[in-house]
């Protein structure tokens, strides 16, 4: 039940030490911005999951602040790896919105039926490359996790890049999955990606936001 939690967390809100530095960001993200961004997107994560909320609200909901506060192209770059150095352009703009939707729907499936009953907020620290890693303590239940937010800038305000929970990284977690799968080109990571995401009910509203 608790790897469960765990993998839901990080599916949720979809690594914050990162095996590798990532290369500078344009813009620095002050720590304290990064603290009341997660902060405000922690707030609705727990009114979302309260016992109030219907079935519908709270999956249309999830997949809302998943999509709004989750930067998905540079998450989706950084799990696949060395293989985003070989797509393309039209491959990228294929690959985000499938991949979001894999992202969400997991989450939904691992996390959706879960209250949580307490989003605390502790430091919130600068990164080498301009990112703030935000640390928050949430309480599942019965079952309190510590959790990791790697916040950066983009041109649309704040956006989580990297999640980490018991010193798991959201991106390393999904590259290894990928690989441990044998994907070697982006053709068969796209087929593959489509597999899964087949029927998926969060894939129409990921392609609509993510195009």
């Amino acid at each position: 039940m608790q790897s469960a939690i765990r993998h839901g967390v990080m599916a949720v809100l979809t690594a914050l030490a990162f095996l590798s530095i990532p290369a500078v960001s344009a813009e620095v993200m002050a720590p304290e911005t990064a603290r009341t961004y997660m902060e405000e997107v922690g707030n609705r994560t727990v009114d979302l999951m309260k016992p109030s909320t219907s079935p519908g609200e709270r999956t249309h909901g999830f997949i809302k602040v998943m999509l709004e506060s989750l930067d998905f192209d540079s998450i989706g770059t950084a799990a696949i790896g060395r293989l985003a150095r070989s797509a393309t352009p039209e491959q990228k703009r294929e690959f985000t919105p499938l991949f979001a939707a894999y992202v969400i729907d997991v989450a939904i499936e691992k996390f959706g039926n879960l209250e949580i009953t307490k989003f605390g907020l502790g430091r919130a620290l600068p990164q080498p490359n301009g990112d703030a890693k935000v640390y928050t303590r949430i309480q599942v239940g019965e079952q309190p996790m510590e959790v990791y937010w790697r916040v950066h800038a983009t041109d649309s305000g704040p956006k989580v890049n990297d999640i980490e929970v018991a010193g798991a990284s959201l991106t390393i977690s999904y590259r290894g999955e990928f690989e441990r799968a044998g994907i070697a080109t982006v053709p068969q990571l796209l087929a593959r990606l489509k597999e899964i995401t087949r029927g998926s009910k969060s894939l129409p509203i990921t392609q609509q936001a993510l195009r």
